[in-house]
């Protein structure tokens, strides 16, 4: 899954000015990604929500180009933005906020029989990363995906197109994101995809390093990820992860034993 950030504020690879050159500069170097996962609002540590409206004027950006012959994902939490790209030739959906408060996303997913993701966090982006604490990180997680399976089952949405993410850096310390990293095989037992998504990601941070020096920490925690079952990698290095992970492909036909506690 290639990110596609339509905002000028995000952590990594933000623009002011987002020129159509730049955009299709931007969506070139996602050619070999499976996916295409939309975003139009940051949700950096400290981000503040935007409006349904200007979510959907910064989305048009991308509609204009009219990209055709790409699976597409929305990366968005609110009913109106998902379902304006859901008309839009948008097949998937990406939800950082685990379905809605009320699950309505995962009824607006049934609805068009597309894929969401549900994506584990804690608060929201403004203060998610205000000392975050968990009884058991892991155990609580599940607790959460379990809580909206179980909700998919009772509408009737079909549960292969449920996908989870847990959250990697949203409401996570350091030490949280490792844990998540080391037992992604605990989430395999919803029968359900994995996402993972840690690219360039300040948890990765070295020295006091920038996310623009994060490469070779995010291709080898991928690596990590993909070993211990991650399905969907999501990432700013489309063409690198796919060289890397075509390696990790080769080494799980030897077992199943992972490589990261």
């Amino acid at each position: 899954m290639g990110i596609l950030n339509l905002s000028p504020d995000s952590f990594y690879d933000g623009e002011r000015v987002q020129t159509v050159e730049y955009l299709k500069n931007k969506i070139k170097l996602l050619d070999n990604a499976d996916i295409i996962d939309i975003g139009a609002e940051s949700s950096r540590p400290g981000s503040k929500p935007i409006s349904n409206d200007i979510e959907i004027k910064r989305l048009d950006k991308f509609f204009d180009l009219q990209i055709s012959k790409k699976y597409l994902s929305i990366d968005s939490y609110k009913p109106k933005v998902i379902k304006y790209c859901l008309d839009n030739g948008v097949n998937m959906i990406n939800d950082i906020s685990g379905g809605g408060n009320h699950y309505e996303n995962i009824e607006i997913a049934k609805e068009y029989n597309v894929p969401i993701c549900i994506m584990h966090m804690q608060k929201t982006p403004l203060n998610m990363q205000d000392s975050p604490k968990y009884n058991n990180l892991i155990d609580d997680i599940m607790l959460f995906f379990d809580k909206r399976i179980n909700y998919s089952i009772k509408i009737n949405y079909d549960i292969d197109n449920l996908i989870l993410d847990p959250g990697i850096g949203f409401g996570k310390t350091i030490d949280d994101n490792d844990s998540i990293i080391g037992n992604i095989c605990r989430f395999k037992q919803f029968g359900c995809k994995i996402l993972i998504g840690l690219s360039r990601k300040s948890f990765l941070q070295f020295n006091s390093d920038n996310p623009i020096d994060r490469l070779y920490a995010s291709i080898s925690m991928q690596a990590i990820s993909v070993y211990n079952g991650a399905n969907i990698i999501r990432t700013h290095d489309v063409d690198k992860t796919i060289d890397s992970l075509n390696v990790i492909d080769r080494m799980k036909k030897h077992g199943n034993t992972r490589i990261y506690q």
